[in-house]
């Protein structure tokens, strides 16, 4: 693979005999994956691709992606790569939904599907977005809307400078995420589905409706917590990765 600012690799495997794929929340970064790599026994042979889309970490001054067509098409420009070894795709809330959106796309390029598709706390993408949008809301207002979906830290909501520089990224993503809505192309691979036992904003109908988008299963299973669970139960979810794995 030619270097690129796309994928940051923790731990590279020359080996590796699986390779996981993981997306990013809305206004998400590769770091919230980056310690995970230390809940992984190199010895399973299994290599972290954290994906770090424009706007964030060394990629901070590029043009923020506006559309999930824009998103998944830089990512398929990578095709040979994500497809030239076994590999997972997991992603948190949006990721979850670009993640499937890739995958429709990698299938319609005829090549090799995913071994499973990961949605953590992320509504089935082919349903309607039923949240009154936020990313267009006035300064105030918006701010306020992150308050309440308590996934930014604190100490950025606290620090109005860092804040103002974040605001056109967490636009952007939720833009992407209340424009999307995919056709149902019902996928190769199983699906595991993660849920949050306090997520208010993914109801059990909109993690149940992914089982449309499976031609082999859907599992489900709850994470304890909210929709950012995967901030405070990383071990868990990782877990529960491993336990998919083990099933091949």
């Amino acid at each position: 693979m030619k270097k690129n600012k796309l994928f940051i690799i923790p731990k590279p495997q020359i080996s590796a005999r699986l390779r996981l794929f993981l997306f990013p929340y809305a206004g998400g970064s590769a770091s919230t994956y980056t310690h995970w790599a230390k809940l992984f026994d190199d010895n399973l042979n299994i290599e972290l691709v954290l994906v770090q889309l424009p706007g964030r970490g060394s990629r901070m001054t590029e043009p923020l992606h506006q559309t999930m067509q824009s998103m998944v098409s830089e990512l398929v420009e990578h095709a040979s790569y994500i497809t030239s070894r076994p590999y997972i795709l997991f992603g948190h809330s949006l990721g979850g939904k670009i993640a499937y959106e890739l995958a429709c796309k990698l299938r319609t390029l005829g090549l090799p599907s995913a071994k499973y598709l990961i949605a953590s706390a992320s509504g089935a993408p082919h349903l309607p977005y039923r949240t009154a949008p936020i990313h267009n809301l006035p300064h105030d207002d918006f701010i306020s809307e992150l308050e309440k979906l308590n996934g930014t830290p604190q100490e950025i909501l606290s620090n109005s400078e860092l804040l103002e520089f974040l605001i056109p990224l967490l636009r952007a993503d939720f833009k992407v995420a209340a424009e999307y809505q995919a056709e149902v192309t019902p996928l190769a691979c199983p699906i595991m589905v993660l849920g949050g036992t306090d997520d208010v904003e993914i109801g059990l109908d909109k993690l149940n409706a992914w089982a449309d988008l499976s031609e082999a299963k859907m599992t489900l299973q709850f994470i304890p917590g909210g929709h950012f669970f995967i901030n405070h139960n990383e071990a868990l979810v990782v877990q529960k990765i491993l336990s998919v794995i083990d099933e091949f």
